[in-house]
């Protein structure tokens, strides 16, 4: 490289002058094509000058050896001596993620509050509750068997209450709210934030109960009187009783 070197100051200065402007036409030559407008010698016009993206990107070839449209002053179009390649954000056409920058959030998950026991009592049967029909479903399980929050949410209440014994009420995701009474243990507090599965409690015998069991109810609403069914809750959700 001794052609770019000179002891003299005077000649330093053009040498170095020239190897600069070498540079730049070796850095900027592949990529640099005659600006919109001037490939027949004819000049540019103010609007094709300045194109309505605020960069200039690769040469015309580039979005077509890659699949992608060229838009005129947009990505993969070119309009002078400072164009250079750019790719558009995303996969390409055909490109397969296996690693995404972003972490997937999990879908919710839902699922009946105990597994495995008989149904004791169904929905809406005729009898001498408050509302005249049973507001809830009833599973026989045995004292101290896990119960789990059906689906995510908040938990609104987590204490003994009237006939339902020591309860637990969840504000659902969507609205709805799902009870779970007459349990044995508590094992969780106002205002935390469950899963779909999350245990919540233990069954038991506490409030007005006949044997040892789990009511499960979903309202519309907290007030009393505002239930619905709890099996067609389930179902609209993927779960099946």
């Amino acid at each position: 490289m001794t052609w770019c070197h000179s002891s003299t100051p005077r000649r330093l200065t053009r040498r170095a002058i020239g190897c600069t402007l070498l540079g730049t036409l070796v850095i900027t030559g592949p990529w640099t094509v005659p600006a919109v407008g001037h490939e027949s010698g004819t000049p540019a016009s103010t609007e094709d000058a300045a194109g309505s993206w605020p960069f200039t990107v690769g040469p015309p070839a580039l979005p077509a050896a890659l699949g992608l449209p060229a838009l005129p002053g947009g990505p993969g179009s070119a309009t002078g001596l400072y164009d250079i390649p750019f790719l558009p954000f995303g996969p390409l056409p055909g490109h397969r993620e296996t690693h995404p920058a972003w972490p997937a959030y999990a879908e919710e998950t839902w699922t009946a509050p105990v597994s495995g026991h008989p149904v004791s009592a169904s929905y809406g049967t005729p009898g001498g509750w408050a509302a005249g029909y049973h507001t809830g479903i009833d599973w026989a399980t045995p004292v101290g068997t896990p119960v789990k929050s059906v689906g995510p949410g908040t938990v609104v209440l987590a204490e003994r209450s009237g006939d339902y014994g020591n309860a637990v009420v969840i504000e659902m995701t969507d609205g709805y709210y799902t009870l779970y009474a007459h349990l044995s243990r508590i094992e969780v507090r106002r205002g935390q934030e469950v899963d779909g599965g999350k245990v919540i409690g233990e069954s038991g015998n506490t409030g007005r109960s006949t044997g040892p069991h789990l009511h499960f109810e979903v309202r519309a609403d907290r007030a009393y009187g505002t239930d619905v069914d709890p099996v067609a809750y389930l179902a609209r959700h993927g779960v099946e009783v």
